[in-house]
C-alpha cells in the first residue's frame, strides 16, 4: 500500500512536469491571456535537486503523512466516515482499541454513552494528579491508541505554571511511552472557550498553552490533535458555561475530527 501511493505521488509530480514543459512549448502560439497560470513553488523546490534527491524528499514526505494517519489511508478513512454517517459502523466500534484519560471535556464522551466506560479515565476537575492516578491502568489496558486532554483545569496567566504543567505531562507521558511502545499516544490540544461566556483571565492562555504541548509533542516523539480546529464554525454545541459542550460535539463533531486526522478507523 505504500509502495502504491509512494507511485502516486511519484505520477502526479511527473505530470506537473509534463504540463510545465508542454506549456513553455506553445509559449510563442498561446495568447498570454487564456494560459493557465502556474505555479513555479514546484519547481523551485526541486530545482537544485537530482533525480535521487527528489525521489527521496518525496518518500520522506509520504513516509510523514503515512505516519500521521497511522497507516491508513485517505480512502480507507473516507470509506469509515461514510460508514459511520449510515449507521453501518459506531464509534464504539471505531475506537474500540482506543483509549481516552481526561478532564471534565472527556467525562461528557461517558456521561452521553457515547463511547464506552472500560475505554475511559475521565473525571470532573481532573488534573494531572488524575493522569498519574491512572498510568498503571492505562498501561495495563494496553490499547492501540491513547488520546489525553488535560489541562484545562490547571490553566493559569503565570508563565511559570505553564512551564511545570508541561514538563510534568512530559513526565507523566514519558512513562507511558516506556511501556506501551507499540502505542500511538496523541495529546489533544486545549479546548477552546466560549469567551463571550467564559469570561476568566486564564482562558486567554489557551493558544499559549496549547503552543507549549505541540512543542512538547515534536520533542518527546508523540502525536498533538490541534481539536481547536474543530470548534471552527460549532460554536453551538457550548453549554451554559461556555466551556463544556453538548452530546452532539462528540459525536457528530470531535469523534469524527479525530477519525480525518489520525486516521482511527477501527
Amino acid at each position: 500500500m505504500k509502495k502504491a501511493l509512494f507511485y502516486t505521488v511519484v505520477f502526479a509530480l511527473v505530470a506537473v512536469l509534463f504540463y510545465h514543459n508542454a506549456t513553455l512549448a506553445f509559449n510563442g502560439v498561446t495568447e498570454e491571456s487564456t494560459r493557465p497560470e502556474i505555479n513555479t513553488e514546484v519547481f523551485e523546490l526541486f530545482a537544485d535537486k537530482d533525480a535521487k534527491e527528489i525521489e527521496n524528499s518525496i518518500r520522506k514526505a509520504e513516509k510523514m503523512r503515512f505516519e500521521q494517519f497511522g497507516g491508513s489511508t485517505q480512502q480507507q478513512i473516507k470509506e469509515s466516515l461514510e460508514k459511520l454517517e449510515k449507521g453501518e459502523i459506531s464509534l464504539r466500534q471505531i475506537f474500540n482499541d482506543t483509549f481516552i484519560a481526561g478532564d471534565s471535556l472527556m467525562n461528557g464522551l461517558e456521561i452521553y454513552g457515547v463511547l464506552s466506560a472500560d475505554k475511559l479515565a475521565t473525571q470532573v476537575s481532573a488534573s494531572l494528579y488524575h493522569l498519574s492516578d491512572n498510568v498503571e491502568r492505562i498501561i495495563s489496558s494496553n490499547p492501540g491508541n491513547l488520546i489525553l486532554h488535560y489541562g484545562v483545569n490547571m490553566i493559569s496567566t503565570e508563565e511559570a505554571q505553564l512551564e511545570s504543567f508541561v514538563a510534568s505531562y512530559e513526565e507523566l507521558i514519558l512513562t507511558i511511552k516506556e511501556s506501551l511502545k507499540e502505542t500511538r499516544i496523541i495529546v489533544s490540544g486545549l479546548f477552546p472557550v466560549d469567551t463571550s461566556i467564559a469570561t476568566d483571565a486564564r482562558f486567554k492562555m489557551i493558544e499559549s498553552y496549547n503552543k507549549a504541548l505541540s512543542e512538547m509533542c515534536e520533542k518527546i516523539g508523540v502525536e498533538f490533535l490541534d481539536s481547536a480546529k474543530a470548534f471552527e464554525g460549532n460554536s453551538d454545541y457550548y453549554g451554559g458555561d461556555g466551556i463544556h459542550l453538548s452530546s452532539g460535539f462528540y459525536s457528530d463533531v470531535w469523534l469524527p475530527f479525530i477519525i480525518e486526522n489520525k486516521g482511527i478507523i477501527g
